[in-house]
């Protein structure tokens, strides 16, 4: 049998499939709001990939067909971590350099798009319920190969070694996708 090759696109399509499927059966103490929306999830999902590498979407595909493989729900692992209902499923030395810099792009968002950030990115406040930014990524992160955070962590250092924020790319193609002209309209029509 031929071995497939997909470009970006298509594996971005066949993860959000599989996040999908395993995101619905989700109980968390504290239910997203896009859990009864598969169109917002997909769309919120996939402005995140947008900004990985094939390298890491091949490598995050992997993790989750291995995890259906061994019955386990990736999305729900992640949600019990962040109502903190489980145990750590693992430490990486590379979470905390990913969670550093992924939180200073939170807050540059936050000074520039504080309407956009209100409205669409989780506090890097202390909260003490799982809403917290570092304690949702680092959920996440948990969940992943070390494959996967080795090339994350690439990924985010490449970029932050280039002053480039890939969380505002991300907020860029979702405020595109919802109906914005860009981020400086969104922030315009947010404000009101």
């Amino acid at each position: 049998m031929g071995l497939i090759i997909m470009d970006n696109q298509n594996l971005i399509q066949y993860i959000l499939d599989i996040e999908w499927d395993m995101f619905s059966r989700v109980q968390s103490a504290s239910p997203a709001s896009c859990q009864n929306s598969p169109d917002t999830f997909r769309k919120i999902r996939a402005s995140i990939y947008d900004a990985w590498t094939k390298e890491m979407l091949e490598s995050y595909l992997n993790d989750l067909k291995i995890a259906q493989e061994r019955g386990r729900n990736l999305l729900t692992e992640k949600y019990a971590r962040m109502d903190n209902l489980i145990p750590p499923l693992k430490s990486h030395p590379l979470m905390d350099h990913i969670v550093e810099i992924e939180t200073t792009w939170q807050e540059e968002i936050r000074n520039k798009y504080p309407a956009i950030y209100y409205h669409t990115c989780r506090s890097t406040d202390p909260s003490g319920d799982g809403s917290n930014f570092s304690v949702y990524l680092r959920s996440e992160l948990e969940t992943y190969s070390d494959q996967t955070i080795q090339l994350y962590y690439k990924n985010v250092k490449t970029a932050a070694d280039k002053g480039e924020n890939l969380a505002l790319l991300m907020l860029r193609r979702m405020v595109t996708e919802g109906g914005y002209r860009d981020l400086d309209h969104a922030e315009t029509y947010l404000s009101r």
